[in-house]
């Protein structure tokens, strides 16, 4: 009997260490890359939130204020839930106030996360308005996801994107949600993810409605701090090898191409910094050119370059107000690849964020034949810097880090540095810091051995080329050895309205990852219209077109007509000649229709033409008297 009770005994203690063991096992595999979001399906409940309405348990609420009504919600009406019994709803209307634009209100939650590592948010989303048939602009209610990195639950620190969430619905009788997905890699400990949605005009007796429901986050859990110091003293860690590039990934690690970059080698008496030039388009305005040595709008070194627009005195005055410098560079490889960054900031002399939110704006742009410009319509690449709003003069915030590559069109350039006052309002002034500008030439990782001699040894000062000057990007095939590999053809895609990084890599079957490394881009969950992305050809269902033996660009989106290969004068002209055969739909007049954040120069850009084309054939005095929802035409080939 003895004996068998100590069998017994041992048989129990066994079970017990088993099941612990296994389920330490699963607790630790659990938290090594599970989920982080707590109540992401709202099926544990709300609470009421001071301000703000019925909020999801474990969420935090926001919203802008201004002349707007706003309400959140539980909502458990079945055609907006999509999965259990409860969504999120957030409402904006403007029917007993109105007049205020881009009226935002959302939620927000703040997880621990691993710094470095790469996390996939996704959740489902509907657009939900009372004028759902009365057409206008198909953008003026959207949605957006917004992060911070230090833990922040600050709306206005945010990097935001706009997300799809498919098109507006009625607001009693909807259709589907609509699922995000994107992926977001830590800077910090602390990740906050907001979800918000967007009534952008501020027209009176309007109701729009954001569902939100299934909000996910996964990806690896902070390791767990141990409860006991372990009993052994580990061996001391390895150090890693530096991070080598992968094979095909974009390098832009030539050396800066700019003279006095980060205008820390003096100014000139006009003050400009030494090796830049001044511009403005004069017209009634004042237009200053600064050494700033504020603490505060100096990003890197002890100086900066501030350019002043004001419309003291002037009554009235004119609208479309430019300022900017520009430097002349030689010696690029033409068709090259070339990055671009520069950290930009706006600040007013008094705060008008009651008006449009994009009064003030800044931008690039490069001229091919280096020729100084009267007008900005002259420039052939003419992009926005996006930046983090508009400060006040004497209460700025922080600098906006700005990154982007372009092929250069020709071996001399001169790269411009823009600020806009868009509107004729008078007794203004803005203020455009710029700093840390950096301009540098990009190859591609592991193209082609290191006993070929390089494509381009002409030695020119652009011409930074370590590997290859091939815009094909290198694949590793598995098994292959290197001189196997074959290349990745390589098109140019340009950022719609509504696209996010994750939903580009889908479209063209490739990673996140692979995007970022051959864009280089310094923050994948910050782009904006118009920007051009390399992407693998031959993988999408949208139109473009490969990158052609000359590394002219041809841009997805566009008419999939390949260009003859130009000599330099064409180049210089943005000639928008194409020679191929004719098809039926040569003779159809194609359109456009203008959203909101585009130019005329990006619009031609995307189609393959010139500004002074669009301007001819669409009888546009002034190209920066463009308007969202306006129909051009575009060229018949």
């Amino acid at each position: 009997m003895e004996k068998h009770k100590r069998m017994l005994f041992i048989a129990l203690t066994v079970a017990l260490a088993i099941m612990l063991a296994s389920g330490i096992v699963s607790t630790l595999a659990g938290s090594s890359n599970g989920e982080l979001i707590k109540n992401g399906d709202f099926e544990n409940g709300f609470r009421r939130v001071d301000g703000c309405g019925m909020v999801g348990v474990d969420w935090g609420c926001f919203n802008t204020g201004g002349a707007g009504g706003y309400g959140f919600y539980d909502d458990a009406w079945d055609p907006v839930v999509a999965t259990g019994a409860h969504a999120q709803l957030i409402e904006i209307n403007t029917k007993e106030i109105g007049g205020d634009q881009n009226r935002t209100a959302g939620i927000y939650q703040t997880v621990s996360v691993t710094p470095g590592q790469t996390y996939t948010l996704s959740f489902n989303g509907m657009i939900r308005a009372s004028d759902f048939a009365d057409g206008g602009d198909p953008w003026r209610y959207v949605m957006l996801v917004g992060f911070t990195h230090n833990g922040s639950t600050n709306w206005a620190d945010a990097q935001v994107q706009e997300v799809n969430v498919g098109p507006i619905q009625d607001r009693l009788n909807p259709t589907q949600y609509y699922n995000v997905k994107m992926n977001v890699t830590a800077q910090g400990d602390k990740l906050t993810i907001f979800i918000a949605g967007r009534m952008k005009w501020g027209d009176w007796y309007k109701e729009v409605d954001f569902d939100i429901d299934t909000v996910s986050l996964k990806g690896p859990a902070p390791a767990p701090i141990p409860t006991q110091a372990p009993t052994e003293v580990a061996p001391a860690p390895t150090v890693a090898p530096t991070a080598q590039p992968a094979p095909g990934e974009l390098v832009c690690d030539g050396p800066n191409l700019l003279q006095n970059p980060g205008f820390e080698d003096g100014f000139d008496a006009d003050g400009t910094a030494t090796k830049w030039g001044k511009f403005n388009n004069g017209g009634r305005a004042n237009y200053g050119y600064y050494k700033e040595e504020w603490g505060p709008v100096v990003a890197e070194g002890k100086y900066a370059q501030l350019l002043e627009i004001n419309s003291k005195g002037y009554m009235p005055t004119d609208p479309d107000r430019w300022i900017g410098i520009h430097q002349k560079v030689s010696g690029l490889n033409p068709g090259g690849t070339y990055q671009l960054s520069v950290k930009a900031m706006i600040r007013e002399r008094a705060d008008h964020s009651d008006e449009d939110a994009w009064r003030y704006e800044t931008y690039w742009g490069v001229n091919s034949d280096a020729g100084k410009i009267s007008d900005v319509s002259e420039l052939e690449i003419l992009s926005g810097i996006p930046v983090s709003g508009i400060y006040l003069r004497t209460a700025p915030g922080g600098y906006a880090s700005f990154s982007t590559t372009f092929q250069a069109p020709a071996s001399e350039i001169r790269l411009y540095l823009l600020g806009l006052k868009k509107w004729a309002t008078s007794e203004r002034e803005v203020d455009f810091d710029f700093d840390a500008v950096e301009l540098r030439a990009c190859h591609t990782a592991g193209a082609a051995s290191s006993d070929d001699p390089p494509a381009d040894s002409s030695g020119g000062s652009g011409a930074y080329n370590p590997d290859s000057s091939s815009d094909s990007v290198a694949s590793v095939s598995d098994g292959a050895s290197d001189d196997a590999q074959a290349p990745v053809e390589v098109c140019t895609y340009i950022v719609q309205p509504g696209d996010y990084i994750s939903r580009i890599a889908d479209q063209f079957d490739t990673s996140v990852e692979w995007l970022v490394a051959n864009n280089n881009i310094a923050n994948p969950n910050l782009l904006f219209i118009g920007q051009p992305l390399l992407v693998p050809c031959g993988v999408s269902t949208a139109h473009y077109d490969p990158l052609p033996a000359d590394n002219t660009q041809v841009n997805a989106g566009a008419p999939t007509d390949v260009a003859s290969a130009p000599d330099e004068d064409s180049v210089a002209r943005e000639d928008d000649q194409r020679q191929r055969e004719p098809t039926d739909t040569d003779t159809e007049q194609q359109e456009h229709t203008i959203v909101r954040g585009e130019s005329l120069s990006q619009i031609a850009f995307r189609y393959g033409t010139t500004v002074q084309e669009l301007r001819r054939i669409n009888h546009i005095e002034n190209p920066r008297l463009i308007r969202p929802g306006q129909v051009i035409k575009l060229p018949t080939q």
